[in-house]
């Protein structure tokens, strides 16, 4: 999918008028926030030095082509990022990541350009290894099974992992207060039945600290104190039924009344 194409989507995702207007200072500094996230942990620290190198250069030496080239890849990510949704954000980074790569080949300086390609090696290393692992959907398919989960059950995951984890008899909170209200309430009428229900940890902390792919989203490391099923789970009792060392994230609980 080209840029141009990438932006016409979002364009008709959100409506023109959601895009072009309410351009608050509040505004302002989600975009601001959205776009230092992505490319920090799309693309690490490197990125923005690299970018402000060469902005400084350009303006210096008044590279005005240079400068709008730049301009034709950051302006519509700069847009986009006004928007934040779950799940994978690569979409966003695509329009970094091409003129990243750009810049990089117009380089003329031969060990500049070598030290470049180096250090984003080195940098990517640990994401490298990160994706070596087992899935973590997988590993929490493989935790659920530990817990001997039956048709008989009643399992809460977390949206972000609804696409990988699909089961009949399974609820999935998403934030949604009409949603979480019939959750709750299937959750006391399981409990008075008697009924096993197991929860993720996943499910306990959304949406902070979500797994999307290996690695955490970047924007939910925040404080799970403040998770959607807090309030609801401080009068029940959790208790571990099966866990993964490797994926302490990923433990799933036995909700029981106190």
């Amino acid at each position: 999918m080209t840029l141009i194409n990438q932006l016409i989507e979002v364009v008709s995702k959100y409506g023109r008028s959601n895009l072009f207007t309410n351009w608050s200072l509040i505004d302002i500094a989600r975009i601001i926030r959205n776009s230092f996230l992505i490319i920090i942990n799309g693309y690490s620290l490197l990125v923005p030095l690299i970018l402000i190198i060469f902005i400084v250069y350009w303006i210096k030496n008044k590279k005005w082509p240079e400068i709008v080239f730049f301009l034709s890849f950051f302006i519509p990510f700069f847009l986009t990022a006004k928007f934040w949704y779950g799940g994978l954000y690569g979409r966003y980074s695509s329009f970094v990541g091409y003129g990243l790569a750009l810049l990089i080949a117009l380089i003329s300086n031969k060990k500049l350009y070598w030290l470049t390609i180096l250090t984003i090696l080195l940098v990517f290393i640990p994401c490298l290894i990160a994706y070596q692992q087992i899935p973590y959907p997988q590993a929490q398919r493989q935790i659920i099974k530990q817990t001997g989960f039956s048709k008989n059950n009643l399992l809460i995951l977390s949206d972000y992992q609804r696409p990988h984890l699909t089961y009949k008899n399974a609820l999935y909170i998403n934030g949604d207060k009409n949603e979480q209200k019939i959750i709750e309430d299937k959750i006391n009428q399981a409990l008075k039945n008697k009924q096993r229900i197991l929860i993720s940890e996943q499910a306990i902390t959304f949406p902070y600290w979500q797994y999307d792919g290996q690695q955490i989203h970047i924007i939910s490391k925040g404080d799970i104190d403040k998770a959607v099923m807090k309030k609801f789970l401080q009068n029940k009792k959790l208790i571990k039924v099966a866990s993964d060392k490797n994926c302490p994230l990923l433990s799933v609980y036995q909700i029981k009344k106190r």
